[in-house]
């Protein structure tokens, strides 16, 4: 029988990645998304906020999936807002959509269909101000921000489900993962289109914040394939997904600028006015287990990564 899949974030990158290889694979896809995002044919996709958990319980009694992949989620910077009540409003926004809809979720397929299977995208932000590097799944959780906060509690929610409802609920302690599908407001993207400015003499220079700062970056197309053989285990785990490998901003300048014929040291200059408050901590992620348990590695390379994100701009083309 074909398998039928729920993924909330159906639009966003991850979502359309992983919609993309489940379709692969046979499966009927249903999605969830914010109002207001595109529509799309290859899924059945309503326009829900996570935040009405009435709503949300009742699309997934009427759908019943297999397999339900949680990919939305509310994040805004750490830094603590001080204009009106921003900084209340984004706790309360992060809280309904990244803890109280997984337990929406978890608690409307424990009664109506507990066989369905449920991945939960965690984030290496839940380790915090982490004092060993790389982080595995031993690592203490020492989340610093209201994300990495409710991530961390949604994490403890699905053991919970696990161990008391016997669901297969797991978490992926997903770290940054890009494609040419990144969102222009990430350093990655901001970087692989103004390389491709720069060369056709419509923009000058780019500025960034530290160059020297050391990010775990990886192909998101690869990490959906993760949650998806996390789902497939005889045994629901939780695990770290990313490249295991550290790259630092200028590194990814290089290779981005390179791909369009230039010496990013031209064109790039570090403004310590722009840098954003960030954890001390080096966010590496330690991805032995899930290679032992369920066989997966990534598959494409950082350099591949960053050419095919200076590609997308070089075609024009908003999709891949």
């Amino acid at each position: 029988m074909q398998k039928r899949a729920l993924i909330t974030g159906a639009t966003g990158q991850d979502g359309t990645y992983l919609a993309r290889y489940l379709i692969s694979k046979g499966y009927e896809i249903f999605g969830i998304d914010a109002p207001g995002h595109a529509t799309r044919a290859d899924m059945t996709l309503v326009e829900l906020d996570l935040r009405d958990h009435d709503r949300l319980a009742s699309y997934l009694k009427d759908t019943q999936p297999d397999e339900c992949y949680h990919l939305a989620a509310f994040h805004r910077s750490s830094a603590v807002r001080t204009e009106g009540n921003q900084a209340t409003d984004d706790e309360r926004a992060s809280i309904e959509t990244n803890f109280e809809s997984v337990q929406t979720i978890l608690s409307t397929l424990a009664m109506v269909k507990p066989s369905c299977r449920v991945f939960l995208a965690g984030s290496c932000h839940m380790f915090g101000d982490a004092t060993e590097s790389p982080q595995s799944e031993r690592t203490p959780f020492a989340p610093t921000n209201i994300y990495g906060i409710t991530k961390t509690a949604a994490m403890h929610l699905g053991r919970l489900y696990r161990r008391e409802k016997k669901m297969h609920v797991c978490t992926g302690i997903l770290y940054n993962h890009e494609s040419p599908l990144r969102g222009p407001d990430f350093v990655t993207a901001k970087i692989a289109h103004a390389a491709v400015e720069i060369s056709r003499g419509t923009m000058e220079r780019l500025t960034l914040g530290n160059l020297d700062a050391q990010v775990d970056w990886g192909f998101a197309g690869d990490y959906v394939e993760a949650m998806h053989a996390m789902l497939q285990a005889d045994v629901a785990e939780d695990f770290v997904i990313g490249s295991g490998e550290l790259h630092r901003v200028k590194d990814f300048a290089e290779i981005a600028f390179a791909r369009v014929g230039l010496d990013w040291a031209k064109y790039v200059s570090e403004d310590a006015g722009v840098y954003r408050p960030v954890s001390s901590a080096v966010y590496h992620g330690d991805i032995r287990a899930i290679g032992e348990r369920l066989g997966w590695k990534p598959g494409t390379s950082f350099k591949t990564l960053v050419e095919m994100m200076v590609d997308r701009y070089l075609s024009g083309s908003s999709t891949v």
